[in-house]
């Protein structure tokens, strides 16, 4: 198989593996987003994501000793998980799109081994690393083409928006490379004027200790009091600046998310009382094969007291205090006295 007939099979074989997008980009260091990185490191912008750090080096270059040091190409694929503005309701609270289906690690490596075995088949190394290895995703994904980095750091796929998964196969293979595409912002600001808790420190680079997506998966413990209340209804992720985006308004005909994005019925019996309210084994069975799984039972409780804080009515009084007395976890004693504090309030009710 030549060259050319390689690139054409890998092509051919992420639209049948259900891909939307496809491209293809040189394996050489990032440096212009690797001295990004270092300054978003050296800043402390990561928070508690450690792993950041500890693995900024192999994420500047894929030939590093960490990843596959004879790399040529980064094969980049993108699938949409959503379509349009709509976000799953817990009354009171909300769940970010692409965790309200099946957990899309496993879908999208399953699909994506497809092409690396047509690799390894033309005698070529392959690794594919689906937001679960050191990999720099939206920048090889904006050298490939596939899409542009907006003004909120989401990678932007130009008739399909924002609302996309990235997989990237590191490979020894010298593929041809897809041409990049500007970006197109232009003096559009919705998504940085709509952030609630003002995580943007300017186009194109967020502090992660006051994003939502932040605090309510990868944070432990308490979230600091002022970012409480900006919360508002985000039990587990956030999508408003990504549900404003005017690229999210609108997708090409036939483009659509794979049956597996689509929403779980698990969410059609749970609401946010609920989840502050599991145990480990309710967690367990309710968790499995969700990306939910990734915040902690602990976590989601956390947060849906805050919300029911944020958001509850004269119902939740019952929940929040009990949990505020008796939770088995201190942290989520805490989150519910001072959301039973601030329902109280909202309410106009004494202690």
């Amino acid at each position: 198989m030549t060259d050319a007939d390689l690139d054409k099979a890998l092509e051919d074989e992420a639209l049948a593996a259900g891909f939307a997008k496809f491209g293809v980009a040189e394996a050489t260091a990032l440096d212009d987003e690797g001295r990004q990185l270092d300054a978003w490191l050296a800043a402390g912008r990561h928070g508690e994501m450690g792993w950041m750090a500890r693995t900024a080096a192999v994420r500047k270059d894929p030939r590093h000793a960490g990843m596959l040091p004879e790399a040529k190409s980064v094969v980049v694929l993108a699938a949409p998980y959503a379509l349009g503005t709509a976000t799953p309701t817990l009354e009171p609270g909300r769940i970010a799109k692409y965790a309200v289906g099946r957990d899309y690690h496993n879908v999208l490596t399953k699909r994506a081994r497809r092409l690396q075995r047509r690799l390894r088949d033309a005698g070529h190394v392959a690794r594919v690393a689906v937001d679960s290895k050191p990999v720099f995703e939206r920048a090889w994904a904006e050298r490939a083409g596939v899409g542009f980095v907006g003004k909120n750091c989401c990678l932007i796929v130009p008739g399909i928006g924002s609302h996309v998964f990235l997989v990237c196969i590191v490979t020894t293979a010298r593929l041809t490379p897809t041409a990049p595409i500007a970006r197109k912002c232009g003096t559009c600001s919705l998504c940085l004027d709509a952030c609630p808790t003002r995580a943007f420190e300017g186009e194109r680079s967020l502090d992660a200790r006051k994003c939502i997506s932040y605090l309510t998966i990868e944070h432990r413990g308490p979230i600091p009091e002022e970012q409480r209340r900006g919360l508002g209804p985000w039990v587990f992720g956030c999508d408003v600046c990504q549900d404003v985006c005017p690229y999210n308004r609108g997708a090409q005909a036939g483009v659509a998310p794979l049956p597996a994005f689509e929403p779980d019925s698990r969410w059609d019996q749970v609401d946010a009382a609920k989840l502050l309210t599991m145990d480990d084994q309710a967690f367990r069975a309710f968790s499995q094969g969700s990306p939910v799984k990734r915040a902690t039972r602990e976590g989601l409780a956390r947060n849906a007291a805050l919300v029911l804080g944020n958001r509850g009515g004269r119902s939740h009084l019952k929940v929040l205090g009990q949990a505020a007395r008796h939770h088995d976890v201190p942290g989520v004693r805490e989150a519910a006295a001072w959301a039973l504090g601030e329902l109280r309030s909202r309410l106009g009710e004494s202690a």
